[in-house]
């Protein structure tokens, strides 16, 4: 081996190993609605698929369906279970420990559903049972590789240059605006240019950094309490926001810089837009396991810069979607010449990766 192929190999390991990073957790997350949709239909329409093209005719191929349900169904969603218990409680094992985990686990709910279901179940006697556990296996070890290679293309360059795109969405805009802020009132008032500057310095400091990363959501409503009060320097009194924040469990943890941007839109869109007083709304809710956050703004009637918002909004869906999959959710409105946003996440602390 030449020095040069010495040299190349590692550069050329970690220049695939950036592009698509290994994730630390390769188990199936079952608890996410999103990978038991996807698990679900797609075992089922595997199963069907192969049921149908055994049978000459519509009629015998569904009932064998509906009878080997009997075994599938019970052990899909065993297995689903285990996989969502072993992702949220299982210690952080070397990833070939995970990865036989994953495969394994179909076939031992498998053999544990023919074990309690015996003679009441379906007639499998056209094929002996360890033949089922082989099915199951292959199940396991397709499904865990695809959510292991979902994982590789979701959480590298891909969605970094998404995260990246948001950030220059954000940085040159906000930079000149704060700047002329500050530079607005430090000659009159030199305390509140200090803080506005400590304020632009800690926006900026999140702006900069990893913003997959989840962070307490007292912490983000900070960040946009810092984020309007350099906004009311430039804007004046019209300008006015609404807190309206409940009780929030002390785990609830949001992507940072989620809630800036909305609130940044809302000025943009709105105060900058509109001539007189512009009231935002902020209102922050916990239901049950559901985080609820809302927010309104008065919004102009241009249909271009209503497109202009919801360029914007585009960013934050899909943070929200390569986040939490499905189990986020972002709509929106307009009603009475407002814009309405309401957005639903899970409250629970997150692990990256």
């Amino acid at each position: 081996m030449t020095v040069k192929d010495a040299i190349g190999q590692p550069a050329a390991a970690s220049r695939a190993e950036a592009a698509a990073p290994t994730p630390q957790r390769v188990i199936p997350d079952g608890c996410n609605i999103g990978v038991v949709l996807r698990v679900a239909l797609g075992v089922n329409a595997v199963v069907a698929l192969a049921v149908l093209l055994g049978h000459a005719q519509w009629g015998p191929a569904w009932v064998r369906f509906v009878e080997l349900s009997a075994v599938l169904e019970p052990a899909l969603l065993m297995t689903l279970l285990a996989w969502c218990a072993l992702r949220r409680f299982l210690p952080q094992l070397p990833l070939v420990w995970q990865r036989l985990l994953g495969w394994a686990t179909p076939a031992v709910c498998m053999a544990a559903i023919l074990l309690i279901v015996g003679p009441l179940g379906p007639d499998l006697s056209n094929s002996p049972r360890w033949a089922a556990l082989l099915v199951a296996l292959a199940f396991g070890v397709a499904i865990q590789h695809y959510f292991e290679l979902r994982a590789r293309a979701f959480s590298p360059a891909v969605t970094e240059a998404r995260f990246q795109a948001l950030q220059s969405r954000i940085r040159p805009h906000f930079f000149f605006n704060s700047l002329n802020a500050v530079i607005a009132v430090v000659r009159s008032d030199p305390p509140r240019a200090e803080r506005m500057l400590e304020a632009v310095a800690e926006l900026f400091r999140a702006v900069m950094g990893d913003v997959r990363k989840l962070v307490p959501l007292e912490q983000e409503l900070d960040l946009c309490r810092r984020y309007v009060e350099i906004e009311q320097t430039r804007l004046g009194e019209r300008l006015q926001v609404e807190w309206d924040v409940g009780a929030v469990h002390p785990r609830a943890r949001v992507p940072q810089l989620l809630l800036q941007p909305v609130i940044e839109n809302a000025v943009r869109y709105g105060a900058e837009r509109l001539a007189g007083d512009c009231r935002i709304v902020v209102r922050v809710r916990q239901l049950g396991f559901r985080l609820e956050i809302f927010v309104s703004n008065p919004v102009a009637k241009d249909p271009l810069q209503r497109e202009g918002n919801q360029i914007g909004l585009a960013n934050i869906r899909g943070r929200l979607a390569l986040i939490y999959d499905l189990e986020a959710e972002l709509t929106t409105r307009v009603r009475h010449d407002r814009f309405e946003l309401t957005m639903s996440l899970p409250v629970e602390k997150r692990a990256n990766g």
